[in-house]
């Protein structure tokens, strides 16, 4: 059996998962990365996309927004805007939101505010992957 590490998942709301777990699978910004006890100790982006980790042979999975990961070699801690765990999501209610999300996306101006519509468009992409996520569990 492979070794543990804790790994914690935090939002700006709190603390949304602490565990000791065998392996986690995050959505970095250069491609989906994983990691096991001992990894290398590393500093990277976290883009919208779906976060899992490995406990009891069994993968764990939430859909985060952006963020960092932080590894060093006992812990990872990530840190990001949102994070829902997949099975707590209601199809319905996600589809909704992704379609408010997508007609507000569309009245914004990237140019006249670069930062708010990169914020909206982390936001969209958020949505999408909730959809997908819902649909796919």
């Amino acid at each position: 059996m492979p070794g543990k590490f804790k790994v914690e998942l935090v939002t700006p709301q709190g603390s949304v998962l602490d565990k000791e777990v065998e392996e986690i699978v995050a959505p970095g910004i250069m491609g989906e990365f994983g990691v096991l006890v001992g990894h290398t100790p590393m500093l990277t982006f976290i883009k919208p996309g779906v976060f899992s980790y490995l406990e009891n042979d069994r993968f764990h999975r939430f859909v985060v927004g952006p963020g960092f990961c932080e590894v060093l070699g006992d812990a990872v801690t990530v840190l990001v805007d949102d994070a829902c765990a997949v099975e707590e999501i209601d199809a319905a209610a996600a589809s909704s939101e992704l379609s408010q999300l997508e007609q507000e996306l569309e009245k914004m101006d990237a140019a006249a505010d670069p930062a708010a519509y990169e914020k909206m468009l982390n936001k969209v992409k958020v949505a999408r992957t909730k959809v997908s996520a819902a649909r796919a569990s």
